[in-house]
């Protein structure tokens, strides 16, 4: 044993040797840096992906506005254009001097020219103004027909012709003289004889194309009119589109503009994505598009997303360096010098002051325990070691009057999971926080206290589930304290054996819960701090209907078979919180902290109706039974248990004496026993 004992102390009294197995490469600066860089990169990588996601969206929200405006704009216009041509050609079509035209002389046709002349006039996008009459006659300032000329199957008469009493606008055309798009406004006119003819306004579209060519939010941007079947009527770009339906060039595109204005995207042939905004005409069936290329609107936006990256990445290494060396300063160089001291030590070498390096409490701690620890305390101990670990098989370390361990015996590190490199410096920060580790919270304060060491034992709880009795013993010289000896016992099954006989004492044998004696101890309990924190409170009374016939009619045993499926039930459908008790024969009681009389008739209710509505099993039959439930209900104002079970009692009596199988709630404040009484 002493040989054992002086190798171990030789084990932890020596420096690890030069050719230990250990390999590895990194170092405390390195390994710092690289796992603060890592945070930092982690923390880099979500802010860069929520500022990219918000620059994404902001900029394409200013896009889409962008492109919204612009085809607002010219929507607004070409509707106004159109308003006002078609308000001329309503006019024109009221006036009797242009309905009468073809029979009621040359006079009121003069007139007719004159208004068709102030309209060109008054509107420098008005090309021609005419009237055709159903006798076949065409009403025109400085033109003359040529023979055979027959208004009636021009598309603009036979198109007003349908579409009469409305208008119709239809579709571009190009002039015979010099070439200039048009487009004619038609409306039918009629008297009370019936249909007469059709008066009509060609207007020019060189004012829509100018507009179309001038709003642009983007380079890429093109602005084009469509018609309801999707023709192509007007584009800014005259690039082979015109008289081609978009359906054609750009397939489905159509289905996507089914509502009155929208934002789209689409596939352009050539081009790739398009971004576009459409407005539907009120005035007629024309669809204003402007379309964008995307990539346009993206190039910016990557733009600000990479030099977000680059600026975040940039800022993550300036810290990373920084924080490596804030680590360098205030950790590594502290493990650095400890390092050499410990080597100094060991090696026998003197040691000196600590420098102001070493400023923290836990390397100052291992740094003091290593220098204090010399061979002569190891030799007084020796012999005390060697008693202690013959005699006992409980854990044990001993400890000097510095609290450097000196001896410690197999069964110590069993029971706390260490292991000898553990311990070799003392009652150090590791050993400590790993003992400390293993057990639970509520004995994690008070296990290896030196400040505590001369109380009585006291029981500490580990984690694993085994309980052990933690002692502390004074090692005396010469009358004064040189030590401490500390002992482990593994009491667990003591310990164990006297909760099951408590446990027994508490609860009730058939159905695991609370005996009436602990229920009324936890009753009291709640109404005290139910009182204290103003909060209402239930006690709840249940008892089950005509039980002796259970008994007398299937035995004593589906007796006990109905009572366990009872509590059973109360358990699976009440809260941690609740408490449930057998105080006696079929008699249950459930107390309901902070709850309300309403939520407790609530929740009884629903457990009442499942165990009417339920059966239970015994042997090959299948029983069911009710029960009555009496809920007396604390408002604040406090009581005795006595009084809360004499209302809880009289409500479930009241519950039997209305029938049974019922639910019955009083309140502990009301001014007589008999008032108060909710039923259900």
């Amino acid at each position: 044993m002493i040989t054992h004992l002086k190798q171990l102390l030789s084990r932890r009294s020596t420096a690890p040797a030069p050719d230990s197995t250990y390999s590895g490469r990194q170092t405390i600066r390195r390994e710092m840096f690289l796992i603060g860089l890592f945070c930092l990169a982690a923390i880099a990588v979500v802010v860069v992906s929520m500022q990219s996601m918000g620059i994404y969206r902001a900029g394409m929200d200013s896009a889409r506005e962008r492109i919204t405006g612009a085809n607002r704009q010219i929507s607004s216009y070409v509707e106004a254009h159109l308003e006002g041509l078609a308000a001329a050609v309503r006019i024109m079509a009221a006036t009797p001097d242009v309905v009468h035209g073809d029979t009621s002389g040359e006079e009121s046709r003069e007139r007719a020219r004159t208004y068709f002349r102030f309209v060109e006039l008054s509107n420098p996008n008005v090309k021609y103004c005419y009237a055709g009459y159903a006798g076949g006659e065409l009403l025109i300032n400085g033109y003359i027909p040529p023979d055979g000329y027959d208004p009636r199957v021009r598309p603009w008469y036979v198109a007003a012709v349908e579409s009469w009493p409305k208008m119709t606008i239809g579709l571009p055309y190009r002039d015979i003289v010099d070439q200039e798009w048009l487009v004619a406004i038609s409306s039918a006119f009629s008297d009370a004889n019936g249909l007469r003819g059709v008066v009509s306004v060609d207007s020019t579209l060189s004012s829509m194309d100018g507009m179309l060519n001038n709003i642009k939010s983007f380079s890429s941007q093109s602005n084009f009119v469509v018609n309801a079947g999707g023709q192509i009527l007007i584009h800014n770009n005259e690039n082979g589109y015109l008289d081609h339906k978009i359906g054609d060039i750009v397939p489905g595109a159509m289905e996507l503009m089914k509502a009155d204005t929208g934002y789209i995207e689409y596939d352009l042939p050539g081009t790739g994505i398009r971004m576009a905004y459409f407005t539907r005409l009120n005035i007629n069936d024309w669809i204003i598009i402007s379309a964008v290329d995307r990539d346009e609107v993206m190039a910016p936006i990557r733009g600000r997303i990479a030099l977000t990256v680059s600026a975040t990445a940039l800022v993550t290494l300036l810290l990373g360096l920084l924080q490596l060396k804030a680590y360098e300063w205030r950790f590594v160089e502290p493990f650095m010098t400890l390092k050499r001291r410990i080597a100094d030590i060991t090696a026998g070498r003197e040691a000196g002051r600590k420098p102001p390096s070493i400023s923290n409490a836990e390397l100052a701690s291992i740094a003091d325990s290593i220098e204090g620890m010399t061979q002569s305390s190891l030799r007084r101990k020796a012999t005390e070691l060697r008693l202690i670990l013959e005699t006992t098989s409980d854990g044990l370390l001993v400890l000097d009057d510095q609290d450097r361990i000196t001896h410690y015996n197999q069964r110590f590190l069993e029971l706390w999971n260490l292991r000898d490199e553990h311990v070799g410096g003392g009652l150090s920060a590791l050993v400590i926080e790993h003992v400390r580790g293993a057990v639970l919270p509520e004995s994690a304060d008070s296990v290896l206290e030196t400040r505590h060491k001369d109380r009585d034992s006291q029981l500490i709880h580990l984690k694993t589930g085994i309980i052990l009795e933690q002692s502390a013993r004074p090692l005396l010289e010469d009358g004064s304290v040189t030590g401490w000896l500390w002992s482990f016992k593994d009491v667990t099954i003591k310990i164990m054996a006297e909760e099951k006989l408590r446990l027994l004492a508490a609860t009730d044998e058939l159905t695991g819960l609370w005996n009436r004696r602990c229920f009324m101890g936890r009753a009291e309990a709640e109404i005290t701090e139910a009182t204290r924190l103003r909060q209402p409170l239930c006690l709840v009374l249940l008892d089950a209907d005509h039980f002796k016939r259970i008994n007398d009619t299937y035995g004593h045993a589906a007796g006990d078979a109905a009572l366990k499926y009872l509590a059973n039930t109360l358990t699976s459908r009440l809260r941690s919180s609740d408490t449930v008790g057998r105080i006696g024969g079929e008699e249950f009681a459930i107390l309901l902290p902070n709850t309300g009389q309403e939520t407790a008739r609530a929740v009884l209710e629903k457990i009442r109706t499942v165990i009417a509505q339920g059966r239970f099993t015994f042997g090959d039959k299948e029983l069911a039974f009710t029960v009555s439930i009496g809920i007396a209900a604390l408002q604040g104002a406090k009581i005795s248990v006595d009084e809360f079970f004499s209302v809880a009692d009289a409500a479930c009596y009241q519950a039997k004496a209305l029938g049974r199988n019922r639910t019955v709630v009083r309140a502990c404040d009301s001014p007589r026993p008999d008032e108060a009484v909710s039923r259900q």
